[in-house]
């Protein structure tokens, strides 16, 4: 089943505005000095990297901090190379995902779970080289040449479920 993808609802939208503010409180309270800054993938390095440090114990907290986290970092990738939100479905489920170049070689990232599966192993400062990597990946599949079915089997290997 090849995935399809849904705009998100307004319920969805204002969730993801919640996220970007629970970022904002994550911020204020693990990087003051990043208050008031564009939270960029290297920020969210360091909110994520202090926040892991302050060694969150509830399953309410840690999900929330993920979530936080993980929404900001797909607001970047919107903001800055050309993803939109979307509702993919596959064989696997649904979930919200960014998406760029919808319908050439439809290059999804899950932010929440990407960040998620970095928390078992209190992985840090991975954020910067994956936006780095993610765009230039981006923009080299939208060179036409480079947007073909065999290209994009190459990219949905690649990721691995980013």
């Amino acid at each position: 089943m090849a995935a399809t993808f849904t705009p998100l609802t307004q319920a969805e939208t204002l969730w993801l505005s919640q996220q970007l503010s629970a970022a904002e409180a994550l911020t204020a309270a693990h990087c003051p000095e990043a208050v008031g800054k564009a939270l960029s993938p290297a920020i969210l390095d360091r909110v994520w990297a202090a926040w892991v440090a302050s060694e969150p114990s509830s399953p309410d907290a840690i999900n929330a901090g993920i979530n936080a986290i993980g929404i900001a970092f797909g607001a970047h990738l919107v903001q800055q190379s050309g993803f939109s939100w979307v509702i993919a479905s596959d064989e696997w489920g649904t979930d919200l995902a960014v998406l760029a170049l919808p319908g050439t070689a439809d290059v999804l990232v899950y932010p929440a779970n990407f960040v998620a599966k970095r928390w078992g192993s209190r992985e840090t400062g991975f954020l910067q080289p994956a936006f780095q990597d993610i765009t230039r990946r981006v923009t080299t599949l939208a060179t036409p040449d480079t947007a073909s079915p065999a290209k994009r089997s190459f990219w949905q290997r690649l990721t691995g479920g980013v």
